[in-house]
């Protein structure tokens, strides 16, 4: 920890009781806020992938098929109930005497028109491809819905459990325009819309007429603070009730603070290193790939930066995710192998300038691991100049394939295969760092029409070997997920990341 950060920390502490205050009559008045490191990208539903916009606009907008919070299997929300007619259609049941804010009615229509929005190429919606093997969407009745699909789609209830469909309002959609519900969200959710202030922060309200029991919280208020310590500090001194992403190094600190708990959970979220082989550069030699691997010390990075707060993967996926297969073998930690497979390559890799693009405050302490990371590189003698990204601008350059020859990310919830290997390694997904390789990527879309669940495990383990063998990335951790939480509120963090303030319960 550095100095300033010792100091901010300790001055929030003694601030503290001054500023407890606030804290109470926030916790009279049952608002709660909450600290992310960005603020959204959009307030536009099914339009941007990305965890922090959708965690704030899904307080606003329902699921259509929500995830149990203890299982994580696919759990009714808008849709009460589905069926498989045929092994190209699903059926589904709608919620009854549901509105959304604005007075509209939920029913079949609301489906169609968001989805419809949704595969307009017009629209430019990150989901668009997400959603390619969709032929359409039927309407049976006003309370009952088809999903006809071009090829068999077994996983397409797992891509519909999540943020890919929250139901937009089809007469404000029609009349207002997308402007119109992005300036001012009209969903069905539990938390209204009050206010955005650029750089600032968000506000919403509850819904008096949620269709299930309103929240307890009256409104919650999404901060802005990018930096890991100056979030801490803002909880200690009162300012913000819930945190993500405590320092590791901090959390003994904030355990007897007495003003928070930490509340800790392993999450479906994976970190990696993306060895970009989608432009010209190093990257696209399999052995200068392996020799990035075999210089990049895993073990190292969780235990000197992450303070063991992590699960080390030698895969694409890890063992919360239903797909997983055990059988690819991690990369070994290997110096000498590096130069060999340099040498291999006819690379000289003290010739070699490499860029590493990396966000700060998004991860835990994403900003060091890809510092500590170019330090380590620099062990074998390559130069890597860490290139440090506002969130949007990390996104933004990732998306338009303008990063340099690495970047660092964290993918999730990465609860099934086709969700992480299909978005991140077929090249034409918005966040896909490496592709063009056609046997891999035939085999990716084979595996996800598989309708017999053992052959579709087996096919998933195969591609995982095949993915590994490629080294696309440098497998690095499925991420631990620490919250500060303040003591008048009760919140469970989950594995999938649903920062939901619907669930927190407050004291009374």
């Amino acid at each position: 920890m550095t100095r300033f950060t010792t100091l901010l920390t300790v001055l929030a502490v003694l601030l503290g009781l001054a500023a407890s205050a606030p804290a109470q009559d926030r916790a009279r008045a049952k608002e709660v806020v909450v600290a992310f490191a960005a603020e959204p990208r959009t307030l536009l539903p099914d339009t941007i992938v990305d965890w922090t916009t959708n965690n704030m606009i899904e307080h606003m907008y329902d699921r259509l098929v929500d995830r149990d919070p203890k299982t994580y299997k696919p759990a009714p929300m808008l849709a009460t109930g589905w069926k498989v007619i045929n092994d190209t259609t699903w059926e589904f049941a709608l919620r009854r005497n549901v509105k959304f804010h604005n007075g509209e009615v939920f029913d079949a229509q609301s489906v169609k028109a968001t989805m419809d929005y949704i595969k307009d190429p017009a629209n430019k919606t990150h989901y668009t491809p997400r959603w390619a093997l969709l032929k359409e969407v039927q309407i049976v009745n006003d309370y009952t819905v088809r999903f006809v699909t071009e090829k068999p789609w077994p996983g397409l209830i797992d891509r519909i459990a999540g943020s890919d469909l929250l139901p937009m309002p089809p007469k404000a959609l029609k009349e207002q325009g997308v402007q119109a519900l992005a300036a001012k969200p009209i969903g069905t959710g539990a938390f209204r819309f009050v206010q955005w202030v650029r750089d600032e922060k968000l506000v919403v309200e509850r819904n008096p007429d949620y269709w299930q029991t309103p929240a307890e919280a009256s409104r919650v208020t999404f901060r802005f603070i990018p930096e890991f310590s100056a979030r801490l500090a803002a909880l200690l001194a009162g300012e913000i009730d819930i945190m993500k992403d405590v320092p590791p190094q901090n959390v003994e600190m904030l355990e007897k603070s007495g003003k928070a708990r930490l509340r800790a959970t392993v999450s479906s979220r994976i970190n990696y290193l993306a060895l970009v082989n989608l432009k010209p550069g190093p990257m696209q030699d399999l052995r200068v790939r392996k020799a990035i691997h075999a210089a990049v010390n895993v073990d190292e990075l969780i235990q000197q930066v992450l303070k063991g707060r992590a699960t080390k993967m030698c895969g694409s996926l890890s063992p919360i995710n239903v797909d997983y297969s055990a059988k690819p073998q991690c990369w070994k930690h290997d110096p000498a192998q590096a130069q060999a497979l340099f040498k291999e390559a006819g690379v000289d890799p003290t010739k070699l300038q490499l860029t590493l693009d990396t966000p700060s405050g998004r991860y835990p302490l994403d900003k060091d691991v890809s510092l500590a990371i170019a330090a380590q590189l620099q062990r074998v003698g390559i130069k890597t100049n860490v290139v440090v990204n506002e969130w949007g601008t990390h996104l933004d350059k990732i998306k338009n394939r303008t990063t340099g020859d690495m970047f660092f990310l964290g993918w999730g919830p990465a609860l099934d295969a086709q969700n992480t290997i299909e978005q991140l390694f077929l090249g034409k997904q918005t966040y896909s760092s490496y592709g063009n390789n056609a046997a891999l990527e035939a085999k990716i879309n084979q595996a996800v029409t598989i309708v017999d669940p053992k052959k579709r495990l087996e096919a998933w383990a195969e591609i995982q070997q095949l993915v590994r063998d490629e080294a696309p990335w440098v497998f690095l951790w499925q991420q631990h997920d620490l919250y500060g939480v303040a003591n008048w509120i009760e919140w469970t963090p989950r594995a999938d990341e649903r920062v939901w303030m619907y669930e927190a319960k407050l004291a009374r």
